[in-house]
């Protein structure tokens, strides 16, 4: 099944079929391919932590195909962000198998999403943990102050993509 199918039905296992932000998207694909969900975008990290170009090139392919519309708004801050509404067509049965890690990644703050999977990245990338842990510092400075940083990494052990801290 091509990666655009299995990203419509992403976000049509949402609730109320709808995904805000396309930031919040790319990291949730990100973590999910580390869970072994079956798309295969290429990642480089960016401001917002890792980005696939190739996946908003999707996003734009479902809204022309009709699957997925796409608003924009504006947050009180003046920002703009996203809004992807999937249609009932977009629903895929085969979604079934990553719905536990699709929920627990629903309910994670936005900042603790752009957390882990950066962690996850870095990971990927060869850092160990540690060095993981100094490199997402380094990029992101005060989203890792409070308690953002240990709920990211619980959310990487909640997924089961801890590391094997025995190793390093």
């Amino acid at each position: 099944m091509e990666n655009y199918r299995w990203l419509a039905g992403l976000i049509a296992a949402h609730q109320g079929r709808k995904v805000v932000g396309r930031t919040r998207l790319q990291k949730e694909v990100k973590l999910l391919q580390s869970l072994g969900f079956p798309t295969d975008y290429s990642y480089t990290i960016h401001f917002y932590g890792p980005y696939s170009e190739g996946l908003i090139s999707d996003v734009d392919l479902l809204e022309a195909i009709g699957l997925v519309d796409e608003t924009s708004d504006v947050s009180q801050e003046g920002k703009p962000y996203y809004i992807l509404k999937a249609s009932p067509d977009a629903e895929l049965s085969e979604i079934e198998e990553f719905r536990e890690s699709i929920d627990k990644l629903e309910r994670s703050a936005a900042v603790v999403l752009e957390l882990a999977a950066t962690y996850d990245a870095f990971r990927d990338a060869g850092a160990d943990h540690y060095d993981a842990i100094v490199r997402l510092r380094r990029k992101k400075g005060s989203k890792c102050d409070g308690s953002n940083l240990q709920d990211a990494l619980e959310l990487i052990e909640e997924l089961g993509l801890w590391p094997d801290l025995q190793c390093v």
